[in-house]
C-alpha cells in the first residue's frame, strides 16, 4: 500500500515526465515552446500583411507548395512500395525461414500480449484473443496478460473468465492485474498507467520464477487489435536477423481500421484509412537518416499504437511513465533518450486490423473522434520532456543525434501548420493588406497553385487503389457507391484543416498556457458499434 500511495511504480528520475530535479520555470519555458512555434508560423501571414512583406510571404507560400508536391511524390512512391511488401509479406512462409536460420534461439521465445481494458463487452475482446489464439507462432508460446482498471473490475473479471474457459487451453497462461484508482500524480483516460502497472508486476512474477526476461517479447497493442496469423513469425524472424535486436522495437507497417472501417462516419473512415498509407509510407522512406560523412543511421520512426519490445529492455527503460497523457509515442522517444539516441525501430508488412473510432450514433462518432485526436494532440508532451532532458544531459548524448532529435520535433510542428497556410494564407494577406491584390502576385500565384494542387489531387487515384487493396471494398456494391468511395478522399482536406488540425493546436496551446500542471483526465476512446 505504501508502494502505491508513494507511487513508487513509475520512473524515479522523473517528476510529470520531466527529470526530477528541474526546477519548475525551467520545465515550464520547454512546455511554451511548442506552442509559441506553432502560433509564430499560424501568425506568420499575419505579420507579413501588416508589415506589408508581400514577397516574403510570396516565397514562404511557394515553398510550401514545392515541399508539399515533394511529399505528395513520396507518398505514392512509398505507398506502392509499401503495398508491394505488403502483399510478399503475407505470402511468405516465415516459420520455414526461421526454421532455415537454425539459431536455436527462437525455440526459447516467449510472447506476452498486454491487453489493456476498460469497459469493453466481449464482442470486441472475443474477437480479439481468438485471433491472437490462431497466431502460426503457437498460442501456446504466447502469455496473456490482462490489464484492468479498478473501475472497470467487476465487468473486466467476468469477461476474463469467460474468455480463459473459452481460449485458456490455447495460450500458455492467462492473468490479470487490476490497477488501483487514485494513485498520486497518474494521468486517467490513457492506457500508459494501467499497462505500466500490469507489466511491472508480471515481471515481479517472473523474477520469483527464475525467468529470463530477455526471453520474452513483449506485445502491447488497444484491446481491438486483431493481428494477422503470420504478424508474430514475421516480428520473430526479424528480431532473430537484425543487430542489437534487445534495443529495437518492432511494429506492423500496415496499421490497418478494418474491423469497423465501413461502419464508421466518412471522415473518420478517410482520416483513419489515410493514417494507414500515411503510417506506411513512413516505414518506406523516413524509418531512418544517415549521418553525414558516417555510416551511422539515426532511427526516426516512433512506437505507435501497437508494438513488440523485449521485455528485459522494456525493463531497462523504466517501461511507462504513468504521469504524462501519453503511451504511445511516448515509449520511443523515452527509450531514445536513455539509450542516448541508439534505440532502433524494425517493421514488418504484415498487417494489423484495428477498429476505427465509433460509437452508438452518427453524431456520437463523431464527438469520440474529437476526444480522441485531442487526446493524441497531448502526445506534443513528449517534445518539451524530450528538450528538456536533452538539455541538462550535454555530455554523454552525441551533437548529431540531438540535432537529428530536434530536427524530428521541429518538423512535426511546421507540417501542422502547412496546409492552414496553404489555404489561407493569401487570403489574409489580401484582408489585411488591400494593396497585395494590386500586385502581379495576387493574380499570378493563385494560378499557379491551383495548377499544382490539381496535379495533386490526381493523387487520390493511386491512394483510392492502395486503399482498396488494404482495405478490401464490400462485396456487391453498385456502381454509384464506387464513385461515391473516391469522392470520399476529397475530404482528406476538410480533415487536415478540423479533426487532425483544431484538437491538435487546442492540446498544444493548452500545455502553452500552463493546463498540463492539472490536466490529469483525458477521453477513454469508447469500444462500442453504432447501433
Amino acid at each position: 500500500m505504501d508502494d502505491v500511495e508513494n507511487n513508487s511504480y513509475k520512473p524515479q528520475d522523473r517528476e510529470g515526465g520531466f527529470p526530477a530535479d528541474m526546477p519548475r520555470y525551467k520545465r515550464r519555458f520547454f512546455e511554451i515552446l511548442p506552442g509559441l512555434f506553432v502560433w509564430t508560423l499560424l501568425l506568420l501571414p499575419v505579420v507579413f500583411a501588416l508589415f506589408r512583406w508581400n514577397v516574403a510571404l510570396v516565397i514562404y507560400i511557394s515553398y510550401l507548395v514545392a515541399y508539399w508536391f515533394y511529399r505528395t511524390i513520396k507518398f505514392v512512391v512509398g505507398g506502392y512500395i509499401g503495398v508491394k511488401r505488403m502483399k510478399e509479406s503475407i505470402a511468405t512462409d516465415w516459420l520455414k525461414k526461421i526454421a532455415d536460420l537454425k539459431s536455436g534461439k527462437e525455440s526459447k521465445l516467449r510472447y506476452v500480449y498486454l491487453c489493456p481494458v476498460y469497459a469493453e463487452s466481449l464482442e470486441i475482446l472475443d474477437p480479439s484473443f481468438e485471433t491472437w489464439s490462431n497466431s502460426d507462432i503457437g498460442a501456446e508460446k504466447i502469455d496473456v496478460v490482462v490489464a484492468m482498471e479498478d473501475r472497470k473490475k467487476d465487468l473486466q473479471i467476468d469477461n476474463f473468465q469467460k474468455l480463459k474457459q473459452k481460449y485458456g487451453s490455447k495460450f500458455g497462461s492467462m492473468q490479470y492485474y487490476i490497477h488501483p484508482a487514485g494513485i498520486p500524480g497518474e494521468v486517467a483516460g490513457v492506457k500508459g498507467a494501467n499497462i505500466n502497472w500490469a507489466a511491472r508486476h508480471f515481471v515481479e512474477d517472473l523474477k520469483k520464477q527464475d525467468k529470463d526476461l530477455s526471453n520474452y517479447l513483449l506485445v502491447t497493442c488497444d484491446s481491438d487489435l486483431r493481428p494477422h496469423p503470420k504478424y508474430l513469425s514475421a516480428v520473430t524472424y526479424k528480431y532473430l536477423t537484425v543487430e542489437d535486436p534487445e534495443h529495437t522495437f518492432y511494429a506492423s507497417a500496415v496499421h490497418t481500421f478494418n474491423n469497423n472501417i465501413w461502419n464508421v462516419p466518412p471522415i473518420i473512415r478517410t482520416q483513419s484509412n489515410m493514417l494507414t498509407l500515411v503510417v506506411m509510407h513512413m516505414w518506406v522512406l523516413d524509418r531512418f537518416l544517415k549521418v553525414p560523412f558516417s555510416q551511422e543511421r539515426v532511427y526516426t520512426r516512433d512506437t505507435f499504437s501497437s508494438y513488440i519490445v523485449n521485455l528485459k529492455t522494456l525493463e531497462e527503460v523504466q517501461y511507462w511513465d504513468p504521469e504524462i497523457p501519453n503511451d504511445d509515442t511516448a515509449f520511443y522517444w523515452n527509450s531514445i533518450l536513455r539509450t542516448k539516441g541508439t534505440f532502433k525501430s524494425q517493421e514488418v508488412y504484415v498487417p494489423t486490423y484495428n477498429d476505427a473510432v465509433e460509437n452508438e450514433t452518427f453524431l456520437k462518432s463523431h464527438v469520440s473522434f474529437y476526444k480522441q485526436q485531442y487526446r493524441w494532440g497531448w502526445g506534443i508532451i513528449n517534445f518539451p520532456i524530450s528538450l528538456a532532458v536533452l538539455a541538462q544531459d550535454r555530455k554523454d548524448f552525441p551533437l548529431h543525434r540531438k540535432l537529428y532529435m530536434l530536427k524530428m520535433m521541429f518538423e512535426y510542428l511546421w507540417f501542422l501548420t502547412v496546409v492552414f497556410v496553404l489555404t489561407f494564407g493569401l487570403n489574409i494577406m489580401g484582408w489585411l493588406n488591400p494593396d497585395y491584390q494590386y500586385t502581379v502576385f495576387s493574380y499570378n500565384l493563385p494560378r499557379i497553385l491551383s495548377y499544382v494542387f490539381t496535379l495533386v489531387m490526381l493523387s487520390n487515384i493511386a491512394i483510392v487503389i492502395y486503399r482498396r487493396i488494404i482495405t478490401p471494398v464490400p462485396k456487391n456494391w453498385k456502381w454509384w457507391r464506387h464513385v461515391l468511395d473516391f469522392l470520399e478522399t476529397y475530404l482528406i482536406t476538410i480533415n487536415m484543416l478540423t479533426f487532425s488540425f483544431i484538437p491538435y493546436i487546442q492540446a498544444i496551446t493548452e500545455m502553452m498556457f500552463g493546463k498540463s500542471t492539472f490536466k490529469r483526465n483525458f477521453y477513454i476512446t469508447e469500444k462500442v458499434r453504432i447501433k
